[in-house]
């Protein structure tokens, strides 16, 4: 059964938007990024997006989000995300409208929830050969193509089975129905994507809370229901593998991770850091990158918490 929908394309420094159309009904529409193109949403859609290749960045109202090859990332209507392509990258998206996003959270296996994690090498190969079969699509440009509904459900179905971890979760949610469950999982995986796409500060919880639209009270008993541990304690255990990975990766200074990372100053970081890795930051940075005389990890955490400091 046939459809209309679009097809976009940004190649190599193209920007394209998804912009409302006045009088149109509205339509889904397949996306492929690469080579540094970019794509604005600013039409109400739910969309998912996945890395193929290289990496890639999204900025939304949960926050700004680095995606490493294989990452997926799946937003709310009113999200309004713009997507940059690395250099050397290849991501492909979906844009469904509201009729598909209803029908997906009444089905009782293809449902796709606010989230975001990595895919395997077999479902991204899957998910190329899929888009290629799904539509035509033109270089630099928005095309109006009539889509195979079957192939699109396929597309739908292979995204929402990187998901397969939140069905557990969805029934510890409160709730009498599977749709009441679905509803508030959808709220609290908002709030999560909005921890993990505010990792430079921390993050209030009634913050959290007015963007899940219910009670502090409420929110606070809910989540930690959920994900076995607090909003706050969340924020700063992922601010301080946020902080870890950039001691890993960068040439920062720990003043200037502890800063990005949200803490106030270095030795408020250098404490929570060394109450949650073991070892102080400058010595986690040593241990990580093997300059460390023959110290090994474990015998810088032993003088670390034998009170030994650089």
């Amino acid at each position: 059964m046939a459809m209309q929908g679009y097809t976009f394309w940004s190649d190599r420094g193209g920007a394209l938007e998804i912009q409302p159309r006045a009088g149109e009904e509205e339509s889904p529409a397949l996306l492929l990024l690469s080579r540094g193109g970019s794509v604005v949403v600013s039409a109400p859609a739910a969309t998912v997006w996945l890395v193929l290749r290289g990496s890639a960045e999204v900025e939304c109202r949960e926050g700004r989000f680095p995606l490493a090859r294989g990452g997926w990332l799946s937003l709310e209507r009113d999200a309004r995300p713009t997507v940059y392509a690395g250099g050397d990258a290849v991501l492909v998206g979906v844009a469904m409208t509201a009729d598909m996003q209803a029908q997906l959270h009444q089905s009782a296996q293809v449902v796709l929830f606010p989230g975001m994690g990595t895919a395997t090498r077999g479902a991204r190969l899957d998910a190329l050969r899929l888009w290629r079969r799904c539509a035509r699509f033109a270089r630099n440009d928005i095309r109006a193509v009539d889509m195979d509904r079957h192939r699109i459900g396929q597309v739908l179905r292979l995204l929402a089975a990187q998901q397969a971890d939140y069905r557990s979760m969805v029934d510890r949610c409160p709730g009498r129905s599977l749709r009441r469950k679905r509803q508030v999982f959808c709220r609290m995986q908002r709030a999560w994507l909005h921890l993990e796409g505010h990792m430079e500060r921390p993050v209030r919880i009634t913050e959290l809370a007015g963007l899940s639209n219910v009670s502090v009270w409420y929110f606070t008993k809910t989540f930690h229901a959920l994900y076995g541990e607090g909003p706050q304690a969340a924020s700063a255990r992922l601010r301080l593998a946020r902080a870890a990975q950039l001691l890993r990766r960068t040439r920062l200074s720990v003043s200037e991770v502890g800063a990005a990372c949200g803490f106030e100053n270095n030795c408020s970081f250098s404490r929570a850091f060394r109450a949650q890795h073991g070892m102080p930051p400058s010595l986690y940075r040593l241990a990580d990158g093997g300059r460390t005389s023959g110290a090994n990890a474990s015998d810088i955490g032993r003088q670390a918490n034998a009170g030994w400091a650089p």
